[in-house]
């Protein structure tokens, strides 16, 4: 097992980011928080929507599922394309076992259409469930939506990333990853929602907050 910790994982994301690409992302970054583009996202306390979402296996997959044994873990994230999500998504797998041992359920988010999200399970191995957010629904329930600038869409076009294909819509618009720890009752016990996406809560924090919970 990696004994990295997920925030010295991004580091090295961070680390290996061209000066194009940093200077894009730290102009979307303070956008996004001059604008209080996350201001309305929601935090501990309120209650997570309910929702019924495919899962990359093609099975619907309601809140009530999620929660009908014990509280969850649910992270959004945008896709497998971005190097910061890959690095969240396998730190979460290395914590599936325990998070899984104390009761809980793990579900990660992508808008991610045509089998993508399927993919990126079976070739990761991943134990835990992959729910399709198409055309962003639940994400934006959540608050957690913004539009791609027209700078960071060429930039993304220019490396072959074209968010229409992968999304199935041409909306261009992008959840902000965030992890919720959701009590059985639907209830947030625990929020992490940063508009600087290239920080992610550690899994640790994660653990913590489920061991909160008992």
């Amino acid at each position: 097992m990696d004994e990295k910790k997920l925030s010295e994982r991004l580091a090295e994301v961070r680390a290996r980011s061209s000066a194009r690409s940093t200077s894009l992302y730290d102009a979307l970054v303070k956008k996004l928080i001059d604008s209080g583009a996350m201001d309305g996202a929601l935090m501990e306390g309120a209650t997570f929507p309910d929702f019924q979402l495919a899962s990359a296996d093609g099975r619907f997959v309601r809140r009530a599922d999620v929660l009908a044994h014990g509280p969850a873990v649910v992270s959004f994230y945008r896709g497998a394309w971005c190097p910061y999500c890959s690095a969240e998504l396998n730190a979460l797998a290395q914590i599936t076992q325990p998070v899984q041992a104390v009761g809980a359920n793990l579900v990660a988010i992508t808008p991610e259409a045509g089998g993508i999200a399927l993919r990126t399970k079976v070739d990761r191995g991943f134990a835990f469930e992959i729910l399709c957010d198409l055309d962003n629904v639940l994400a934006a329930e959540c608050g957690l939506v913004f539009p791609v600038p027209d700078d960071v869409r060429k930039a993304y076009l220019e490396n072959k990333l074209d968010l229409a294909l992968m999304y199935g819509n041409d909306a261009w618009m992008l959840p902000t990853p965030a992890t919720y720890v959701v009590q059985r009752d639907g209830v947030i016990a625990k929020a992490y929602v940063n508009p600087d996406f290239r920080f992610r809560l550690e899994p640790a924090e994660i653990l913590a907050a489920l061991a909160a919970l008992r």
